[in-house]
């Protein structure tokens, strides 16, 4: 990253900002952005909206692709918001799948989501791993083609005088990776487009919905791009495309293509955000914890939001308090545009303690990114400890660059 090649070193760093205490800063580190699919228009938009909410630390984390990494840098820096660069992929653990036992998808199992923290930028992947990469791209493309293809056949049927475009999706709303949400998403603003009156609005949504009634309001954005996917997209629906074998890949190559990109294997924690309900894999933290650290994985985040307090209070500071790196953020990856500031169920805020621990988390991120730029990947380990001091200096030489910079 270059903006972090011309720091000081680890040691100059340390001494220069060892007085930086005070409170935590606001931390974000799992956001997405149009680059995959975003409740924001624009990268801008997003940053924009973190810096009204006072946060000073955002992790862009959109899926498989880092194209959005430039543009997200540029607007943090010129809004004094420290970047952090991260991923996510979704991949399967076959025996799992075998047993059948939910990792971190409610619905799926043996489907597990991870992401990838502090990547390098840039990027350069063995061409192999490149491959692997873009071939999943290649098929979600290639899967939600053929749900437009089909979403146009059963509106012809239901009379709805409406087609969507794989060219016109890719050009307005996409950013080079398709998925299910963007169908949903133009079908809306289509039916918005073509039936301005009430009353034949949801005579076309009854339409598509094969005679039932909608539910969702016109108003209500997300609800009603959520019941298209649902009644439409979803299994056993006129345009459903079941995802081919190829869409995933196995655990032990996510988690190489992180490390080898630079990032840290995070783990994505589930946890009661499927309806209350904990899935088998991570009902037994003690469980869950040995399973993480057998294949090497030390870094955790959660999504509060979905989570009651209670819930993210016992796991994140079990976690951490077992050497564990702990991100939180809000995803943002639906139509549905609420605060960035991390809470959990209900709005419920985060305490001190959990404040303090997103923090250390993303100071963590930010010394990884630093020594990864200044030293490379594979740089000589440190301690979680000394990775946090030195991930506060860093965050700390970066604001007083800032305030220099707006001051002269």
């Amino acid at each position: 990253m270059g903006f972090l090649k011309d720091y000081p070193g680890p040691g100059q760093l340390l001494a220069d900002h060892s007085a930086f205490t005070g409170d935590p800063l606001k931390v974000n580190n799992h956001i997405h952005t149009p680059f995959s699919f975003s409740a924001f228009g624009s990268v801008e938009e997003a940053v924009r909206r973190a810096v009204s909410e006072g946060i000073g630390v955002l992790g862009i984390n959109d899926f498989y692709t880092l194209d959005g990494y430039g543009e997200f840098v540029d607007q943090c820096l010129e809004r004094s918001v420290f970047p952090l660069l991260n991923v996510e992929m979704i991949g399967v653990s076959k025996p799992l799948q075998e047993e059948g036992v939910r990792i971190n998808d409610p619905n799926n199992p043996g489907r597990i989501y991870i992401s990838g923290k502090g990547l390098a930028n840039p990027t350069l992947l063995p061409l192999p791993l490149q491959e692997k990469v873009a071939d999943v791209i290649r098929e979600s493309n290639r899967q939600v083609a053929e749900m437009v293809r089909l979403v146009n056949r059963w509106m012809e049927q239901q009379g709805v005088g409406i087609t969507l475009s794989v060219e016109e999706m890719m050009r307005e709303q996409a950013r080079g990776l398709l998925r299910e949400r963007h169908v949903a998403r133009m079908l809306r603003i289509r039916l918005n487009e073509t039936f301005a009156e009430e009353a034949p609005y949801y005579q076309a949504l009854k339409a598509l919905y094969g005679g039932t009634d909608p539910t969702s309001r016109r108003e209500d954005v997300a609800g009603t791009e959520d019941e298209l996917r649902a009644r439409l997209l979803k299994s056993g629906a006129p345009a459903f495309v079941p995802e081919e074998e190829n869409a995933f890949m196995p655990v032990e190559v996510i988690t190489r293509i992180i490390r080898e990109a630079g990032g840290i294997p995070t783990y994505p924690m589930l946890i009661d955000g499927a309806g209350g309900s904990i899935t088998t894999f991570e009902a037994d933290k003690e469980a869950l914890l040995q399973s993480l650290m057998k294949e090497g994985i030390r870094s955790v985040e959660l999504i509060p939001l979905r989570n009651r307090f209670e819930r993210v209070k016992e796991y994140t500071e079990y976690f951490y308090n077992h050497g564990f790196v702990v991100s939180f953020g809000t995803e943002h990856n639906t139509s549905a545009m609420g605060p960035l500031t991390v809470s959990c169920k209900g709005g419920e805020p985060l305490d001190s303690r959990l404040m303090e621990i997103t923090f250390q988390g993303a100071a963590y991120v930010a010394a990884h990114q630093y020594l990864v730029e200044k030293e490379g990947i594979g740089y000589p380990g440190r301690s979680r400890e000394e990775m946090e001091d030195l991930g506060r200096a860093v965050i700390g030489h970066f604001l007083q660059q800032q305030q220099q910079k707006f001051e002269s």
